[in-house]
């Protein structure tokens, strides 16, 4: 009886870990996208300096993240990431405007599917 008391505790503790887990990613991710968002107004309001500050400021969210996320995220989402990072400060560095939309689409839409892939679901279970 006591084995399988402290399996229940242990599958509750599980649980109660893979939800707050879900919980912190889900607000980590909405916060770098709403950071992201901001870097994306002042692009498209042609003031990429406030643009590369703000981008800059979301990297800087997703670098001292790394404890977390090296742990919780497959590499090669982390690596995605990263990689559209630096695609926006390219095109932030050139200029290019209307390529940058389509980097920020490509970066949101990556961390939009780590939150994504981390919910319960039943595509997630089976």
């Amino acid at each position: 009886m006591k084995k399988a008391a402290a399996a229940g505790v242990l599958l509750a503790l599980l649980f109660a870990a893979a939800g707050w887990n879900i919980r912190h990613l889900d607000k980590f991710t909405d916060a770098m996208v709403a950071q992201v968002e901001i870097s994306r107004a002042f692009c498209r309001e042609n003031n990429l300096s406030a643009a590369d500050a703000a981008l800059n400021a979301a990297m800087d969210q997703w670098r001292d993240a790394k404890p977390y996320t090296h742990i919780f995220l497959r590499h090669a989402e982390l690596d995605a990431v990263s990689d559209a990072f630096y695609d926006v400060f390219i095109h932030l560095g050139v200029g290019d405007i209307d390529a940058a939309e389509g980097a920020y689409d490509r970066l949101e839409e990556h961390l939009r599917s780590i939150d994504d892939m981390e919910q319960i679901s039943l595509g997630a279970v089976f």
